[in-house]
């Protein structure tokens, strides 16, 4: 198939509906510079939960509000990288936070060479560019195997509007999945270095992996062989996340994982895979994960959500609510894994009508309308526009979970992308594709922040307003207005935390200097300066409506560039490393 001259087929202004006759924007970036050197990205993961006194539904949009207050009342976790980003996300090798590697490979057979990376490429994401991804990702996870004990994952934390290191043994990959309303954090951490030999074939396994905490309270960790934290409720004293447990294949010695919950006294529940599901199947190991919960006092019930094991025979991992009673801190039940109910999540299953659909699914957070969002990977056989990307759906309501996708706007058809968070005004925030050019047999595409603000239970008609009702790639709600020129020395890529008082942890490409127009794919220095990748919060701008959102524009020359016209943040946030020869 012959290559075509590189294009960018963008999302359209019209169907972004912005008003064109605006003037100021609807939040500042702030960047949060980390307190460690050496690296080479960093990025923004989650925001200190919250809202401002005053009037609570506008939280920091309202007009009596000040961007000061809001900047330093709510702590941004970060975490740096010491290899540079790479298809629009941070390199860890392996994720440090998936108990399987890329959310799928429960056989753990993708990780024993680059070739084996390549191959996953291959069938999952289809990239003209699968050499060059498989080497970026190769190198950093051959050096932690050898035994290179220099961290990669480095997380950061607000103290007192000073960052600070989260882990300072710095001996340590570190990763921060949440922060509570006290300013703590909560998150992974493993031993740089420490893999262990898992077969005879090259297998390789972490074997020093634990929950990170960064507050005073002292949190017993549970038994097991390896323990993630995602989220810490400081109130009704529950963590949430997964515990594995060594088992051996014919692949070699590795992990499953059941969803966990535990209190600070390392008392805890691992949940059960549905009935008739082994630990192993075909080499195939049973995970599980709770990445988010809440406790309804009100009826008094604990909902978790994340992913579990499904089906005897293939151990597909999909998309769950995990339920139990719970009527209180002398209430011990939940500690016993037969009283939860786990329920897989309809129309988000990786076998439909005995079609393999999706490669795997999980929701990501929930939040206390009883609303989960999640994502579904399109398995590599059944791409939509070109590509097999992650589809993004809410639940809207978690006693009858069902997904729905996103779509309209700014979600067109095909579009992929990352799920994140939701707070409790329903306002969701990721990352998503933006443009459709196809990346079966051809280039990454770009990525974009964006906020969707949900019409669903409990949300707030005047909060959405704000938004004119509808979702929008961030970088238009930063142009315009008094805080247009800093602003447009930064690109949002990523958001992956919002509070309740609007606030949130985003990643974006920097420009110093700023950029050489306020278009959203204007060039760094004529195309000829670096950009870099800097952790950012976004804090709203008090008495901000629809009316001050100002759509940024798109470059004239935007349908064709060479090579020479992109800056290495473009480059790398693409990975337009090189077309490889097809095969």
């Amino acid at each position: 198939m012959k290559q075509k001259t590189f294009k960018r087929t963008v999302v359209s202004a019209a169907v972004l509906l912005a008003s064109a006759n605006a003037s100021a924007a609807l939040y500042e970036v702030v960047e949060v510079t980390p307190p460690n050197s050496g690296y080479a990205s960093a990025f923004g993961v989650a925001i200190q939960k919250g809202n401002l006194s005053g009037d609570p539904v506008l939280g920091c949009f309202d007009d009596s509000a000040t961007i000061g207050t809001c900047e330093s009342d709510f702590a941004l976790a970060g975490e740096t990288r010491s290899v540079a980003i790479n298809a629009g996300q941070a390199v860890d090798g392996i994720s440090y936070r998936e108990e399987a590697p890329w959310a799928m490979d429960n056989a753990f057979i993708y990780i024993q060479d680059q070739d084996a990376f390549e191959d996953y490429c291959d069938s999952e994401l289809l990239y003209a560019t699968c050499e060059s991804w498989a080497k970026v990702r190769w190198d950093v996870w051959n050096d932690e195997k050898s035994g290179d004990t220099t961290p990669n994952a480095i997380a950061f934390l607000e103290e007192s509007g000073s960052p600070t290191l989260v882990d300072t043994d710095g001996t340590n990959n570190t990763v921060i999945n949440s922060v509570d309303s006290n300013g703590d954090a909560t998150g992974i951490k493993l031993a740089a270095g420490e893999v262990t030999y898992a077969d005879d074939d090259g297998g390789y396994v972490r074997s020093d992996v634990s929950q990170l905490y960064s507050g005073s309270t002292s949190l017993t960790a549970p038994s097991g062989d390896a323990v993630r934290a995602w989220k810490y409720d400081a109130t009704n004293d529950f963590i949430s996340g997964s515990i594995g447990t060594s088992y051996s294949t014919d692949n070699g010695k590795y992990y499953y994982t059941k969803a966990a919950l535990w209190n600070a006294a390392g008392d805890s529940v691992q949940l059960n895979w549905p009935s008739g599901t082994d630990p192993e199947e075909d080499d195939r190991l049973s995970q599980g994960s709770m990445r988010d919960f809440y406790v309804d006092t009100t009826n008094d019930v604990i909902y978790g959500v994340g992913y579990n094991t499904f089906d005897d025979d293939e151990h597909y991992m999909n998309a769950a609510v995990f339920k139990v009673s719970y009527t209180g801190s002398s209430d011990t039940s939940w500690q016993t894994a037969s009283n939860w109910t786990t329920t897989v999540v309809s129309n988000a299953e990786s076998e439909d009508s005995d079609d393999y659909i999706y490669s795997n699914s999980k929701l990501t957070a929930i939040n206390e309308n009883l609303i989960a969002i999640g994502e579904a990977k399109r398995d590599g056989d059944h791409p939509k526009n070109g590509a097999a990307n992650n589809r993004m759906f809410v639940v809207s309501d978690v006693t009858s979970p069902s997904a729905t996708y996103f779509s309209g706007g700014i979600f067109f058809t095909g579009a992929g992308g990352k799920a994140e968070a939701i707070n409790d005004y329903n306002e969701i925030v990721g990352q998503v594709d933006a443009e459709n050019v196809r990346e079966k047999d051809g280039k990454v595409r770009r990525k974009r922040a964006f906020i969707y603000p949900y019409s669903g239970t409990g949300t707030e008609s005047t909060r959405r307003a704000i938004f004119n009702n509808q979702a929008w790639w961030l970088d238009n709600l930063t142009n315009g207005g008094t805080y247009s020129s800093a602003n447009n020395a930064y690109r949002i890529i990523d958001a992956s935390d919002i509070n309740d008082a609007g606030v949130i942890s985003a990643t974006a490409l920097k420009c110093d200097g700023g950029y050489d127009s306020t278009d959203y794919d204007a060039t760094c220095g004529d195309g000829k300066q670096d950009e870099s990748v800097v952790s950012v919060k976004l804090v709203p701008i008090p008495g901000a409506t629809s009316s001050d959102i100002s759509e940024r524009g798109e470059s004239d020359d935007s349908t064709s560039r060479s090579g020479g016209a992109f800056g290495y943040g473009a480059l790398i946030l693409l990975g337009f490393l090189g077309f490889r020869r097809r095969k």
